[in-house]
């Protein structure tokens, strides 16, 4: 059995034998990195910060591991590669420590070790409301490579504003939606060893109490979507009244966290509403058709079927002539053949706008879904790549 989006915090000794495995120590321990984050913005609400170390490949016979941990939620990447999201959850004042081997995923010279970490700084079932703060290293043995604030190449911090700051709430339950404004060139910093951004003037943050992580790591297994269901054309259906407003939109104050509705970019939820979706007739039984590539003119949008409901991050790849704003609706179901955002409650969707360019994008939240629906609400785009990066620990013997 799939253990999907929720964390274990308990596993049997098959669960302890795949975390040796993955190269988890027994003990949670920093060799010599010390907690970080950029000063005076440990309490920012929606702060996406960006880390990156440039190492040399070790000349030794000890693998080398990235060690990390952080408040809230980080993903980490190599020499522009996915590597691991984490941490894996723990009780409120404790932080478990991930380890992700990099043994034979190392370049001879110089390799970018990147790490995205969110600090949400609000309160939810999803994630605990504590300040912000990111510690990681990269090791050989008891060597040190790089740190936050120790030995080796030191982490420098860089402010990410693609990923917008002032959104609402995806649910009362969970923190903020996703929205990006992006241009070419705007995942240089993780994929490139030379390039040039301003450094953030970093802060010591308090110690904190360390956990060994004592759970499987997720596979992160790339599942593509089955097939396209339905296509059609979105009508512009300008509306005031009459919409929907969820709790996490309205009831933002001292009890429920978050921004203020006048305070927003873009109130996503509302912008949705304005859309209604004219679906395409059905085409005839037949052999599942590829989903990509897919040209989407303004209006046009796809839904494709994942197959099953999963886990896991959207991945697209898209190509953009002309500036382009794109908007992922998802739900585990279809309501009378179309993607309901709001079905259970929550904002379910992802908000995208870009530039002219090519596009690598992928979610930094994990998301449930069967059914994807890609819509361009503006300017046209290419669809040559789509994906969800499952969010499942493997399969454990019993």
């Amino acid at each position: 059995m799939h253990i999907r989006w929720a964390v274990l915090l308990c596993v049997g000794w098959s669960g302890v034998a795949a975390v040796a495995a993955h190269g988890a120590d027994p003990q949670a321990a920093f060799v010599s990195a010390r907690p970080v984050w950029p000063k005076g913005r440990q309490r920012d609400m929606n702060l996406l910060v960006g880390f990156r170390a440039v190492i040399e490949a070790p000349d030794t016979t000890e693998p080398p591991v990235l060690r990390l941990t952080a408040s809230t939620l980080y993903r980490a990447w190599l020499n522009g590669e996915f590597l691991g999201h984490g941490p894996a959850r723990a009780a409120h004042g404790y932080f478990r420590v991930d380890q992700w081997p990099l043994a034979g995923k190392l370049r001879p010279g110089k390799n970018l070790v990147a790490i995205e970490v969110a600090g949400y700084n609000v309160n939810s079932y999803y994630l605990l409301d504590q300040p912000a703060f990111f510690q990681a290293e990269v090791v050989a043995g008891n060597t040190v490579l790089a740190s936050t604030a120790g030995a080796g190449a030191g982490f420098v911090a860089y402010l990410l504003p693609y990923r917008v700051q002032k959104v609402q709430r995806y649910s009362f339950q969970r923190p903020f939606i996703e929205y990006y404004r992006l241009g070419p060139g705007w995942d240089a910093w993780f994929r490139e060893v030379e390039v040039a951004l301003t450094p953030l003037e970093l802060a010591y943050q308090p110690a904190v109490a360390l956990l060994p992580r004592r759970v499987p790591y997720p596979d992160f297994t790339v599942r593509r979507a089955v097939q396209p269901v339905a296509s059609g054309v979105l009508q512009h259906r300008p509306r005031t009244s009459g919409l929907w407003k969820d709790r996490s939109l309205t009831a933002i104050g001292p009890q429920l966290k978050g921004f203020r509705e006048p305070e927003l970019e873009l109130v996503v939820s509302t912008e949705m509403q304005q859309y209604a979706s004219q679906l395409g007739k059905a085409p005839p039984p037949a052999p599942p058709a590829p989903v990509v590539p897919t040209l989407l003119g303004r209006h046009g949008f796809q839904i494709v079927d994942f197959g099953a409901n999963r886990t896991g991050f959207v991945g697209l790849r898209v190509r953009c002539q002309q500036k382009t704003e794109l908007a992922l609706a998802f739900d585990e179901i279809l309501t009378e053949g179309d993607v309901d955002f709001k079905r259970l409650g929550c904002v379910n969707v992802v908000r995208y706008q870009l530039q002219p360019g090519a596009y690598r994008l992928e979610t930094i939240e994990p998301y449930t879904m069967r059914y994807l629906k890609i819509m361009c609400l503006d300017g046209s785009c290419m669809l040559e790549d789509l994906y969800l990066r499952e969010f499942a620990y493997p399969e454990l013997p019993e």
